[in-house]
């Protein structure tokens, strides 16, 4: 098992990185809410991460915290997703979003998650109810993660309809968001910084 990779970064793209390890590149694919976040090429990295073993492929998905490898794991467990789905379903939201969305039974904000749809959405409630419910999770943020995705959806669609790619869109909005310095931010004033973001793609 490899818990965790510490070395430089040598390559990185939305979705994949490298990472030289005393001369051993590894390849490492990441969720895309980690891309901005994961420091620039040149520099020292620690990853979390997961070895995922096939018969005829060993590949390995990183992490930049322990919430999001948890949720990786957990998603993995579920009927018929996998790792590249479970990374899909982590780029389009944050651990704790997700799992007020589980325990509050919000079909209507996980279909809008990049890669759920509706079979998806029940099957997820359906197996991950209960563990994230008897886990050390606590809901209190519910109201505030339900208006996020909504503010989300809105600006996603406001950033598609000026011209802009869904995937450019949704990178913008997600990095916004997830800012620790943005703890709330109005739909107009989301969409200006978005459009600043997304003309630099």
């Amino acid at each position: 098992m490899i818990s965790f990779l510490r070395g430089v970064l040598t390559d990185k793209t939305p979705t994949h990185v490298t990472i030289d390890i005393h001369g051993v590149g590894f390849g490492v694919f990441i969720p895309l809410s980690s891309y901005d976040k994961i420091g620039e090429t040149g520099s020292e990295i620690t990853l979390l991460t997961y070895l995922n073993v096939k018969e005829d492929s060993l590949t390995l998905y990183g992490f930049l915290t322990s919430e999001e490898r948890s949720l990786f794991e957990m998603l993995i467990d579920v009927s018929g997703i996998g790792p590249r789905t479970a990374i899909g379903i982590i780029s389009g939201t944050t651990a704790n979003d997700f799992k007020n969305l589980i325990i509050n039974k919000n079909y209507t904000r996980l279909t809008a998650i990049p890669g759920i749809g509706k079979k998806t959405a029940e099957r997820l409630v359906l197996e991950l109810f209960d563990k994230i419910s008897k886990s050390n999770f606590k809901s209190s943020h519910s109201e505030k993660a339900s208006d996020n995705y909504e503010l989300r959806a809105q600006a996603i669609q406001a950033l598609c309809s000026l011209g802009f790619s869904k995937p450019v869109a949704e990178k913008s909005i997600n990095g916004i968001l997830m800012s620790t310095h943005l703890p709330s931010i109005s739909l107009e004033e989301l969409i200006k910084r978005a459009l600043k973001s997304a003309a630099g793609n």
